[in-house]
């Protein structure tokens, strides 16, 4: 996907919604890139688990077998509007997971922009099997 962009912005924030599962963690899902109009860019990966996370669970963390390197997303649960990075009331999936969330839940990133530079355009790829990756919004912080 391809988004026209303009003008100039310090960060661009992304409220994100999809698929992953465990074959494709530790290893970019999908790719966040913000094009200027000189062909620079930045890229934001979309890495289970430490940026992106099911619409449908949180990841339990046991700081053996599966520990995150990066402090949890900013998650806010559809249902609800609650936003939080600790969420604590889960439902069951029975037979998949105790940590589902009712609803489900989207995360929200931030990638820090070049505010001296002029905006061209935003792409959005897969870039694993089996993932889904959905753009909700995304909001571009200008200075004022």
């Amino acid at each position: 996907m391809v988004i026209p962009l303009c003008g100039n912005a310090n960060h661009a924030y992304f409220l994100l919604a999809g698929s992953t599962n465990p074959m494709q963690s530790r290893f970019t899902n999908g790719m966040i890139i913000v094009e200027y109009m000189d062909g620079q860019e930045e890229c934001l990966p979309l890495c289970n688990p430490e940026t992106w996370w099911p619409i449908e669970q949180d990841y339990f963390e046991d700081g053996f077998a599966f520990s995150l390197n990066e402090p949890k997303p900013i998650r806010v649960h559809l249902k609800t509007g609650h936003i939080t990075r600790d969420f604590d009331q889960y439902v069951s999936i029975k037979g998949f997971t105790t940590r589902a969330i009712d609803g489900g839940a989207a995360t929200v990133l931030d990638l820090p922009l070049n505010p001296s530079k002029e905006l061209k355009q935003l792409k959005l790829k897969t870039t694993a099997n089996d993932v889904v990756i959905g753009l909700m919004g995304i909001t571009l912080a200008r200075d004022k």
